[in-house]
């Protein structure tokens, strides 16, 4: 990647759901060299042509203060989650609007990733060996089996002899990753507190029964830390071995900056895994342990473009697919981590797990998200949003994926202007009618039979009484509503009610009979729809 950072590549990278370029004044397209936090005791010591992220800055004189302290202190760009002033001609620098519900940590890091992107295109290592070879290098010098790891705990490479170690070490290697439920035991062991406050190896008793010790060190550049090695010992290095293995740093921090933290197989292993856990069965629970879903009940959302297309679609629709699901990513990503993106065909899946909330919480929570999305991304024009569950556990995604399918199927035939979000309970009657087409169509149903057959025999499909009843059953049988509908006197409606009796032998007081009439009525003006939403199908209804 050979283009600067700067104000304009940032918005661009990022996606316009995560950020904005409020206001571009003050030359947005100077390189940006560093990413920093605002402290307002320590404006002197930010590095000149820094991007400030303005934490905690909000109201009008704040935010203008702000601006015109970071523009003192030659910074390119300042960050801030608003609102901003309504007026604000007199802006010295570039402001990025960034979405409220977007992480302070994610923008912060995927900047400093960019910068270090730029160092690595720089520098080129094409003559220090591969990852892989430096965790063999390093398991030479330790005589045990090493990890090399991301930031994440995603693993980037390990050495030989890892069948010597426990069942951790397996299972993460097996993973690409540590298991969520370790990271938690490390996290509350306070494991990374001690490798980010240490510059030298770290050595850790087991942190479990059946489990081996471990030293580790961080793999930084300059005050960023990378990753991390970990190497399964049996007891602490020596002083010559740790001084050994610290000298070997740089070279698997050249590595990490070659490779990138977060690279294109880590997102796409995610997407596999993924994809299999919306599969179901016990690939699919496996999977699902390997990714880092937070405990609680969880989501399906199945989203698509307005209107029915055929299965598989054409190479435009795919491009647009793509474009949707990448946009989709880089927006949980910073919004609700822990979540995962993936197409499918014709549609975007994403799965979310809600912590410590109630299941009508997680739904909601869902709603709010994917409005969110649809609203603040160019991408999500046209295009609705479904959400199935919440399930309980993971054993119940693909029933929650089920649900996300048919109210998807049901929202993709409203039209612009009604809600683009919806769950299985918001369209519970399409999605039922859905259902009755596609088992009527099955058995091979006529579509009219009984009465309804009748009087179309008698008056044609687009007849004068069909339409009349149409509106009288949509009314709910009151005759006054239908003629208003109709815009006809009640006397003329109530002679066309029983022209219809007449003709069909209809029984307005058999509710079954009525009930067959109505559904109907209902399934051909659903198979109508869709034949005028995409005429280029023939059963997808």
């Amino acid at each position: 990647m050979n283009r600067e950072l700067t104000a304009h590549t940032l918005v661009e990278d990022l996606g316009s759901t995560v950020l904005r370029l409020a206001i571009e004044r003050g030359h947005p397209d100077r390189p940006l060299t560093g990413v920093a936090i605002h402290d307002g005791a320590a404006a002197d010591q930010l590095e000149p042509g820094s991007v400030v992220l303005g934490v905690g800055v909000h109201g009008d004189a704040a935010l203008r203060e702000f601006a015109a302290a970071m523009a003192a202190a030659r910074a390119h760009a300042v960050a801030v989650k608003g609102p901003l002033p309504a007026v604000w001609d007199d802006c010295p620098l570039p402001v990025i609007e960034v979405n409220p519900g977007a992480s302070w940590l994610h923008i912060a890091t995927t900047v400093r990733e960019w910068l270090l992107d730029r160092a690595r295109a720089r520098l080129r290592p094409d003559d220090a060996g591969d990852l892989f070879g430096v965790a063999n290098t390093i398991s030479a010098l330790l005589d045990a089996p090493v990890t090399i790891e991301d930031r994440s705990s995603a693993v980037l490479a390990w050495s030989a002899g890892q069948d010597e170690t426990d069942e951790v070490r397996v299972e993460t290697i097996l993973g690409r990753a540590v298991p969520r439920r370790w990271l938690d035991v490390d996290e509350g062991r306070g494991v990374f507190a001690r490798l980010h406050a240490d510059p030298d190896p770290v050595y850790f008793e087991p942190g479990g029964p059946g489990l081996l010790p471990r030293v580790a060190i961080a793999v930084r550049a300059g005050a960023d830390v990378l990753g991390y090695v970990w190497a399964v010992v049996t007891g602490a290095l020596s002083a010559e071995r740790s001084r050994e293995l610290r000298e070997l740093m740089p070279l698997v921090a050249l590595h990490l900056v070659n490779a990138r933290v977060n690279d294109t197989r880590a997102r796409q292993h995610r997407r596999e895994l993924a994809a299999a856990v919306l599969g179901g069965g016990p690939a699919g629970l496996d999977a699902a342990r390997q990714l880092p879903l937070d405990a609680g009940p969880l989501c399906v959302l199945a989203a698509g473009r307005r209107g029915v297309h055929p299965p598989g679609g054409d190479a435009d629709m795919a491009v647009e697919l793509h474009r949707f699901e990448d946009a989709l990513a880089r927006y949980l990503a910073a919004v609700h981590p822990s979540a995962v993106a993936v197409a499918g065909d014709g549609v975007v899946y994403a799965l979310l797990s809600w912590q410590r909330r109630t299941p009508e919480e997680a739904v909601q929570a869902s709603r709010a998200l994917a409005r969110d999305f649809l609203g603040r991304s160019p991408v999500g024009r046209e295009h609705v949003i479904a959400i199935g569950g919440p399930g309980q556990s993971l054993t119940q995604v693909p029933t929650s994926r089920k649900q996300a399918d048919a109210t998807l199927r049901a929202l993709r035939l409203t039209r612009d202007g009604e809600p683009p979000v919806g769950t299985l309970e918001d369209t519970a009657l399409p999605v039922l009618l859905l259902g009755l087409a596609d088992l009527a169509d099955d058995l091979g149903l006529p579509t009219t039979t009984g009465a309804l057959r009748r009087l179309e025999d008698q008056d044609g499909p687009q007849g004068l009484l069909r339409t009349s009843l149409a509106t009288y059953l949509a009314a709910g049988g009151i005759t006054e509503t239908a003629a208003a509908n109709l815009q006809v006197h009640v006397n003329t409606m109530r002679y066309r009610l029983r022209r219809i009796r007449e003709v069909s032998g209809l029984n307005f007081a058999d509710a079954d009979a009525v009930l067959l009439a109505h559904l109907q009525l209902r399934l051909a003006a659903l198979r109508g729809a869709v034949v005028d939403v995409d005429d280029k199908t023939s059963r997808t209804y």
